[in-house]
């Protein structure tokens, strides 16, 4: 009896799992004979508790037993691992719910490869087909815009004009529809470190006083701010800049993500040292 409550916690449930046949069936790729089964592992997995505990795993390998072509089952599988660091099995959890429904698990792997595995080729390859998969507007992944996304990864390639041109459509549809408050939140300090990369140092000053003018205390945006009067050959100005990250860097107001370093992340060494190579400038 154990067994049965832990498969049929809920009789209403377990009826509401059967009341479309025809629809499940379509949704998990399966006969009509086997549908009673998708919908024990829809039950169980709706019951798993806590990710990564021992009986989170088991209900959910309870589940894919139940359903092979149970896609998002395969892929919560696999999410603990890629927290614990171990992205080898992570990926084969989530490529398998790939192969069941591309739609639905396309851009995860894509913002996983870009955000934790630095994977800029495979990252931008399946942004790039995820893009062709969906016409929702605007696409969001993870914490930005999938046109963000592609513009880090290809700067992350070195490839600063085309870096440039997805981050323009970025912040264009953005501001299109809700104005440049609205904008992703760092994304005006992403451009403006392509534009750093093109030597454009107009251009990249003019997206980090935007970035600032959102975040006025971002340590990481002042710190910019001065790498962009320098390349202006503005050495007073930068040294104000330099000074105002080394004090919002103090305070703690930095960029900062529990995972993994963010992109053109810097530190509070890196303010220091770009101050004292103009303790002289007065």
């Amino acid at each position: 009896m154990e067994k049965l409550r832990i498969y049929f916690p809920s009789i209403f449930i377990f009826l509401s799992c059967h009341g479309n046949n025809a629809a499940r069936s379509k949704q998990f790729g399966v006969k009509e004979d086997t549908l009673s089964n998708c919908a024990k592992a829809e039950m169980l997995f709706a019951e798993k508790g806590d990710q990564g505990t021992n009986s989170s795993q088991f209900y959910l390998d309870s589940a894919i037993r139940l359903c092979p072509n149970f896609a998002k089952a395969w892929r919560e599988r696999g999410v603990p691992f890629l927290k614990r660091g171990d992205y080898a099995t992570w990926l084969a959890y989530l490529n398998r719910a790939i192969e069941i429904s591309p739609i639905d698990f396309l851009d995860i792997r894509a913002w996983c490869k870009a955000k934790f595995l630095h994977d800029y080729k495979g990252a931008l390859e399946d942004f790039k087909n995820f893009d062709l998969l969906t016409t929702d507007t605007p696409k969001v992944i993870g914490d930005y815009n999938i046109y963000t996304w592609m513009a880090l990864c290809e700067a992350g390639l070195n490839h600063h004009e085309a870096a440039l041109k997805y981050a323009n459509k970025s912040i264009a549809i953005s501001s299109e529809e809700h104005g440049e408050e609205w904008v992703g939140m760092f994304d005006f300090l992403y451009r403006g470190n392509i534009k750093l990369a093109l030597k454009d140092y107009k251009g990249a000053l003019e997206d980090f006083n935007k970035q600032l003018r959102n975040s006025d205390k971002l340590a990481d945006g002042y710190y910019y701010q001065g790498l962009a009067l320098l390349g202006q050959k503005k050495k007073k100005d930068a040294k104000k800049s330099f000074k105002k990250s080394i004090y919002y860097f103090t305070n703690g107001y930095t960029m900062s993500d529990p995972y993994v370093e963010m992109p053109f992340k810097v530190y509070l060494s890196d303010a220091e040292i770009e101050l004292s190579k103009l303790q002289f400038i007065d």
